[in-house]
């Protein structure tokens, strides 16, 4: 394949050249090696987490930097030695990550991670950028608020005009429309956040039940996309759409996370449960026949199970399945693992 003609014409950047500009940018940058040994951060960073130079040192480890946060609270309530062994633990395993944190002072930071690899393909550490996110996402608040008032301003409009049957209907079909994804009839991502809320906070009330946590993807669904287009990707989605609610129980949180990424929150249900369910799935899926066309399609699924624990939030519940879905698909794909 040729290359762009402008790549032969690129002036290499000096290693001081290339510092100064990642100082320059609004984002916080890390870079850490394969010991776990902070290489790189710039300032933006140390900002972002009101890091003191004392902490940032030359040659600091990722495991001080989360014993300091543990301590001061920006991980919650829990014990710091805990808190920082899951979250060594998750980094040893050097997978893409992307959350989203609220820091103890309101700053909100969306984190992505991404593996850094040598010449040989061995990993070599990793990358991390920080983006403060908190004006959009007030922004967001406020536009909730204010559909929230119009929402009120409406119902009351169409309170004087129709019936109090006709104008709950009316407001069912809105709803419904607002937290099923419109293609598979799956909850929408947006109602999953409301939805796991409120299952964690009964786990948390009640800690004698369980609940577990289901994330799957199809296995390589951007061939199906390319080599059937996408209507046929979209077919591929409704189907596996409605395999899982037939397969889900009704009490059962089942939800389209984006693209072909699902996920189902089982409140009463152990890791060792919700794996036996994954398996059963993944041999449902794994058995769909379609026609026409699409007859060559045979697909595959690569799935992730992790068990709440008393004190985690959402945000870390997810990152522990989707560790264990990553590991599905080290482990050659159509396979399912469960979350240490």
């Amino acid at each position: 394949m040729k290359s762009h003609p402008a790549t032969h014409d690129m002036v290499r950047l000096s290693i001081d050249e290339l510092v100064e500009a990642i100082q320059c940018m609004p984002v916080g940058v890390t870079i850490i090696d394969s010991s776990l040994t902070m290489r790189f951060w710039n300032d933006a960073f140390c900002r972002l987490l009101d890091l003191p130079e004392d902490v940032m040192r030359p040659g600091v480890a990722l495991e001080d930097l989360f014993y300091f946060n543990a301590r001061r609270g920006d991980f919650g309530p829990g014990n710091a030695d805990e808190q920082v062994r899951e979250r060594i633990r998750l980094s040893l395993m050097f997978e893409p990550h992307h959350f989203v944190r609220t820091r103890p002072n309101g700053t909100i930071l969306d984190i992505t991670g991404r593996v850094i690899h040598g010449q040989d393909g061995e990993v070599i550490g990793f990358v991390t950028i920080y983006q403060d996110v908190t004006v959009e996402r007030q922004h967001e608040q406020r536009l909730l608020a204010t559909n929230k008032e119009l929402q009120v301003a409406y119902d009351d409009l169409r309170l004087a005009q129709i019936g109090y049957a006709a104008m709950e209907e009316d407001r069912r079909h809105y709803y419904q429309l607002a937290v099923r994804d419109p293609l598979t009839g799956l909850f929408s991502r947006y109602y999953m956040e409301d939805a796991a809320a409120r299952l964690i906070e009964m786990h948390e009330r009640n800690t004698s039940t369980q609940l577990a946590l289901l994330v799957f993807d199809i296995d390589r669904f951007k061939d199906i996309n390319d080599v059937y287009g996408h209507l046929s990707g979209d077919t591929v989605l409704r189907r596996v759409g409605q395999m899982l609610l037939q397969q889900s129980r009704r009490t059962d949180v089942a939800v389209r996370f984006g693209g072909d990424e699902f996920a189902v929150f089982q409140s009463g249900v152990s890791d060792n449960e919700c794996l036996a369910f994954a398996e059963r799935f993944r041999a449902v899926v794994g058995a769909a026949e379609f026609d026409g066309d699409m007859a060559p399609i045979k697909l595959s699924i690569s799935l992730g199970v992790a068990e709440h624990r008393i004190g985690e939030s959402m945000n870390d519940l997810l990152y522990r399945a989707d560790a264990a879905l990553y590991e599905a698909k080290r482990a050659g794909r159509n396979c399912a693992r469960k979350a240490i």
